[in-house]
């Protein structure tokens, strides 16, 4: 089982590279890296991003996005994660969420397990107030054709995978954790507040 940060977005709304900011003095990327690696449940960490970011990552595995793909957001990540490797199953997670917990990724991983057998899922992931967080969730590589196909589309959507695939999902509610540790910071103000309200 391998792990895969997402950070190749364009990071637009923020106005930089998320990857590289910073909370309370650690990089998004580090930070994510220590977490998952603290985890003792991956046998790699690695970085999925874009050709001009790659270099920027330190002590770390990076997979560019496949010329074909590039551009093409989270789901061009993760394929070309798959098609340079053999692992099975790869826990996804966005840069952009830089304080999930081990807890979180450990409980989305018992759940995995639970459901496993009964619903042969593909893809298992957390859900905020009904609606999947499909970049912070555990993807099985039986997924990587329907991936294939929606990358060849004209709406690369992630929901386009998951309602496809059999997936299930946990409320991010159900983990005991501090603060909501699977925010996304879109905006250099959601930063502020993280710094302010959630980081402990």
């Amino acid at each position: 089982m391998k792990a895969i940060i997402l950070a190749g977005g364009q990071s637009e709304r923020f106005g930089r590279p998320k990857a590289f900011a910073t909370v309370q003095g650690e990089m998004f990327y580090q930070r994510l890296i220590r977490t998952l690696e603290a985890t003792n449940m991956f046998r790699e960490v690695l970085i999925s991003t874009n050709a001009q970011l790659a270099e920027r990552f330190k002590d770390i595995r990076v997979v560019v996005d496949e010329k074909q793909h590039r551009n093409k957001g989270p789901l061009a990540g993760i394929y070309s994660v798959m098609q340079q490797d053999d692992e099975d199953l790869y826990f996804v997670v966005s840069v952009d969420t830089p304080i999930i917990t081990q807890k979180a990724v450990s409980q989305l991983y018992q759940f995995l397990v639970a459901n496993l057998i009964e619903s042969q899922l593909d893809i298992a992931g957390f859900a905020s107030n009904g609606y999947p967080i499909p970049t912070i969730a555990f993807y099985h590589r039986n997924v990587q054709s329907t991936i294939k196909t929606v990358l060849a589309s004209d709406d690369l959507s992630m929901k386009h995978v998951y309602q496809q695939v059999s997936s299930a999902w946990l409320d991010v509610d159900d983990i005991e954790s501090v603060g909501q540790w699977y925010r996304n910071i879109n905006y250099p103000q959601d930063l502020v507040m993280l710094e302010a309200e959630y980081v402990k």
